[in-house]
C-alpha cells in the first residue's frame, strides 16, 4: 500500500512582530540558525543569517532587520549593499529592479563563475572553429588555474607564474614547457576574458598583460627538414595508393593538411584552385591561419592530372576525399600511411609539413621568382622565402633539373597575364578569366 508523504513541517516563527511591515525571524526545521524573512520589489527574501538561535542574536538580527525594512519603506535599500555575500546574479537582478547599474567589486567575482556566463553570452556565439578553440583552452588552461582566483587577483605576477608553469599535458611533449605559439594562443583567450569583463562591470584596473611578450616562451629555432628529389620519388612508389595523388599535390602546391582536408571541388576552376577554408581536428573552419593563405593556385598539367583521378573516384563534395566520402582526416594518416611508407622507402621520419617546406626550397632551386613565391606560400610578407628557405638550396641545387622537370615548365616559368589582356569589353574579371568561381 503507497504511503501518503509525510508532511511538510512548517517554519518555526518565532518573531513576528514585523507582521504588518512584511518581516519575519524564524527557524527553519532541523537548523540551528536564524533566517531573515521579507518581501523586496515583489520579491520574496528569504536568508540565513549565520548566527546561531540565541536570545542575544535573535536581538541583533531583530535590530538588523528593522533597519532594513526602514531603508527598505523608505525606498533607500540597496540589495547588494545590506547583502554583500548574495550572488552575482541576485545582486545583478535587484540592481536592474531598482533602476541601478550594478558593479560589482572584482575583488567579489571570482574568474571561474565569470566563466560560465562568458562562455553562454559571448563564446557561443563565436563561429564553430573559433567557439572549440576558446572551449579547449578555457578547460585545458584557464579554468584549472584562476577558477578560484578573482579579477582583483588577475595582475601581471600572476599571468607570469600561470605562464611560467604552462605545460604540454598529452602527446610525446608531455610534461615540457608549451610553445611560444600555444602560450600566445591562451594568452589571446585570457585576455579577452579580462577585457570582456572590465568593460561589463565599468572596471578600471591595471592591464595584467603588459609587455607580456617578455615573459613567453622563448621561441624554439629550428631548422627546417626539407626533402630530396629522390626521397620524394621513393616514398610516392611506397605510399598507399589511396593517399598517393594527396602526397604529390602537397609536395607541388605547399598546401598543408588542414587546407587539404577543407579544399571542395567547387573551389576548382578550370585554371584556378581556390583556398579559403580549412579543417582542423575535425571542424571545418571558414578561416585560414593567417589573411595572407587565401590564395590561389595556378593548376600545372601535372596538378590536373592529380585532380582528375581523385575527383573521378566519387561524387563527394571534398577533392581529396576519404573512402567513406568524407574529408581527409590527418588523424590516423601518419601512423596506418605515412610512416610505414618512409620506412619501406628508407627515407628518414620528417612530418608532412616538410612537404610545404620542400615545395618551397625546389621552388626557388628550379628558378621560381622569390617575390611570386611569397603569394605561393600564402606568407604575409618575403622575409620567410628570403631567410629561411634560402638555406637550403646548397643541398639540393645538384636536383635542380630533375625538380623543374617534375613541377613542370609551366610552373617553373609562368607568366601572368597583363591586366590589358583581359575580356574588358565583355565584363569579365581576372578572376572569372582564370576560371574561378566568385562567391557572394
Amino acid at each position: 500500500m503507497r504511503q501518503k508523504p509525510a508532511k511538510k513541517q512548517p517554519l518555526l516563527v518565532f518573531d513576528n512582530s514585523e507582521k504588518g511591515k512584511g518581516g519575519s525571524i524564524l527557524r527553519k526545521p532541523g537548523s540551528k540558525k536564524l533566517y531573515i524573512l521579507f518581501t523586496y520589489l515583489g520579491r520574496r527574501i528569504e536568508k540565513s543569517t549565520g548566527l546561531g538561535d540565541t536570545p542575544e542574536n535573535r536581538e541583533q538580527v531583530r535590530k538588523w532587520l528593522d533597519g532594513v525594512l526602514r531603508k527598505r519603506n523608505a525606498g533607500k535599500l540597496v540589495f547588494s549593499e545590506a547583502f554583500p555575500g548574495a550572488s552575482e546574479a541576485e545582486k545583478a537582478a535587484f540592481a536592474k529592479l531598482e533602476g541601478r547599474d550594478y558593479s560589482p567589486d572584482p575583488k567579489d567575482v571570482f574568474i571561474g563563475e565569470y566563466i560560465e556566463g562568458w562562455v553562454a553570452e559571448v563564446v557561443s556565439l563565436y563561429h564553430v572553429g573559433k567557439r572549440g578553440d576558446y572551449l579547449a583552452i578555457l578547460n585545458a588552461s584557464i579554468k584549472p588555474y584562476f577558477k578560484d582566483i578573482t579579477f582583483y587577483d588577475l595582475t601581471k605576477f600572476e599571468v607570469k607564474k600561470f605562464l611560467a608553469g604552462m605545460t604540454c599535458k598529452i602527446g610525446k611533449n608531455k610534461g615540457q614547457t608549451v610553445s611560444r605559439s600555444r602560450a600566445k594562443n591562451v594568452i589571446t583567450v585570457l585576455r579577452a576574458l579580462f577585457e570582456d569583463a572590465c568593460d561589463k562591470y565599468h572596471w578600471t584596473l591595471p592591464d595584467p598583460f603588459a609587455k607580456m611578450e617578455n615573459n613567453l616562451p622563448k621561441k624554439k629555432m629550428t631548422k627546417r627538414q626539407i626533402f630530396r628529389f629522390t626521397e620524394v620519388t621513393r616514398i610516392l612508389e611506397n605510399i598507399d595508393l589511396w593517399y598517393r595523388p594527396m602526397v604529390e599535390f602537397m609536395i607541388l602546391t605547399g598546401t598543408i593538411h588542414s587546407e587539404v582536408s577543407g579544399l571542395r571541388r567547387s573551389d576548382i576552376g578550370p585554371n584556378k584552385i581556390q583556398l579559403e577554408q580549412s579543417i582542423v581536428r575535425k571542424v571545418e573552419k571558414d578561416s585560414l591561419k593567417e589573411t595572407a593563405r587565401f590564395r590561389s593556385i595556378t593548376i600545372t598539367k601535372r596538378i590536373r592530372k592529380i585532380l582528375d583521378e581523385v575527383l573521378s573516384r566519387g561524387e563527394s563534395k571534398w577533392a581529396f576525399a576519404e573512402p567513406s566520402g568524407g574529408p581527409y582526416l590527418r588523424e590516423g594518416f601518419i601512423e596506418r600511411y605515412w610512416k610505414p611508407a618512409l620506412e619501406k622507402a628508407g627515407v628518414a621520419y620528417r612530418p608532412p609539413y616538410s612537404l610545404r617546406h620542400s615545395f618551397a626550397a625546389w621552388s626557388l632551386v628550379a628558378g621560381v621568382d622569390p617575390l611570386r613565391l611569397v603569394n605561393l606560400m600564402g606568407h604575409a610578407n618575403k622575409q620567410m622565402i628570403f631567410e629561411t628557405y634560402g638555406d637550403y638550396l646548397e643541398g639540393i641545387e645538384e636536383d635542380a633539373e630533375d625538380i623543374r622537370n617534375y613541377m613542370g615548365r609551366d610552373y617553373v616559368e609562368y607568366r601572368r597575364k597583363p591586366l590589358s589582356s583581359y575580356k574588358a569589353f565583355s565584363c569579365e574579371s581576372p578572376c572569372e578569366s582564370q576560371g574561378l568561381a566568385l562567391h557572394n
